[in-house]
C-alpha cells in the first residue's frame, strides 16, 4: 500500500488473451422465475497487482459494445485505483451490447433496462467466488470489498447500485453521473458559456447562432450549403447539428470537428452540440 501507482498506456490489442473476454451466464430476466432463457455477458478481468484483502474495481462499459473499454483493466483511473488498493479490476459489458445478448430478436429490448442490469452486476458481484482470472479463495462480497465505479450512465449505475445493494457493494465513484432524469438537459453546458474565456465562447455562441438560424429555417438551399461545407450533405438536420457521422474516410480531412458545447437558449436546446469545421475554430482559440 501507498506506493507510487503507475500504467503504462495501452493499445486495445495488446491486452493479453488471459484478462478475457470470459462469459458469465445471467439470466434474461432477473424478477421473474418463470423465465428461463439466459444470456451471456462478456467481461474482462486484471488480478495482476492483487494483494490478499484487496478490493474488486467494477466498471460496467455502459452503452455501447465494450470492445474499446476492455482495455481499461490495464489503462485506466480503475486501473490505477486497483493497482494502489492492491485490487482486481473488472469491465463488464452492458447487457445487450456488443456480443452480451443473445439474440438480434428486437423484442429481448424489453429487458434491456436499469433495474436488470443493476441485477447483473448485483449477481455477477455475488459470483465473485467463481469468475475466471480471479484469485482463489473467498472473492465474492463481504469477504471482498467490491468497488463500483462509472462515469456518466456507467456513474448512474455505480450510484444506484450503492443504493440498491449496499450489502454488496462497499462503495461507488459515480463520475459526472446525471442521477437526477431531466429533458433536454441544456444546464449541462451552462458553465462553459458562463465561466469560459469570452474570447471563445462570444465567435462560438455567434457560430452557433447562426447554424440554428439555418437549420431551423425553411430556406433547404441554404441548409445544404451549410452541410456540404462539412461533407454532410446527406444527414438530416438534427443529425448534422450532432456532428452523428463515423464515416470520416469518405469525407477526408475536413471532417476535423470541433463540438461547442453551448446552452443556445429556448427552441435551439435542439441543436445543442453543433459541429463546426475545426479551421473556423483555431484562429479563434
Amino acid at each position: 500500500m501507498g506506493h507510487a501507482a503507475t500504467v503504462e498506456a495501452l493499445d486495445i490489442k495488446t491486452v493479453p488473451a488471459k484478462m478475457g473476454p470470459f462469459w458469465f451466464q445471467q439470466p434474461l430476466d432477473h424478477f421473474n422465475k418463470s423465465e428461463t432463457r439466459t444470456l451471456k455477458q462478456r467481461y474482462w478481468v486484471n488480478q495482476q497487482w492483487y494483494a490478499k484483502g484487496g478490493p474488486v474495481i467494477f466498471y460496467n462499459a455502459g452503452e455501447a459494445p465494450a470492445d474499446e473499454r476492455s482495455n481499461f483493466v490495464l489503462n485506466s483511473s480503475m486501473a490505477l485505483v486497483a493497482q494502489e488498493l492492491q485490487g482486481v479490476v473488472v469491465v463488464l459489458e452492458h447487457r445487450m451490447y456488443g456480443q452480451s445478448r443473445p439474440s438480434d430478436d428486437k423484442d429481448l429490448l424489453n429487458y434491456l433496462n436499469t433495474n436488470q442490469s443493476l441485477a447483473d452486476m448485483a449477481n455477477i458481484a455475488l459470483s465473485g467466488n467463481s469468475l475466471q482470472n480471479f484469485p482463489s479463495g473467498k472473492m465474492a462480497p463481504p469477504d471482498t470489498k467490491w468497488v463500483v465505479y462509472g462515469g456518466s450512465y456507467s456513474g448512474n449505475l455505480a450510484a444506484w447500485l450503492r443504493l440498491k445493494y449496499p450489502n454488496v457493494f462497499s462503495a461507488a465513484i459515480a463520475s459526472s453521473a446525471p442521477v437526477q432524469a431531466g429533458y433536454d438537459f441544456y444546464q449541462y453546458f451552462d458553465p462553459i458559456g458562463n465561466y469560459g474565456p469570452s474570447s471563445c465562447i462570444k465567435p462560438m455562441t455567434s457560430i452557433n447562432g447562426y447554424v440554428n438560424q439555418v437549420l431551423s429555417g425553411k430556406n433547404t438551399a441554404a441548409k445544404l450549403k451549410l452541410k456540404n461545407q462539412f461533407g454532410l450533405g446527406n444527414l438530416q438536420d438534427d443529425d448534422f447539428a450532432s456532428g452523428k457521422t463515423r464515416k470520416k474516410k469518405k469525407v477526408g480531412k475536413r471532417l476535423v470537428f470541433f463540438f461547442l458545447f453551448l446552452s443556445l437558449g429556448s427552441a435551439e436546446h435542439s441543436f445543442g452540440f453543433l459541429a463546426v469545421h475545426v479551421t473556423h475554430i483555431q484562429p479563434i482559440c
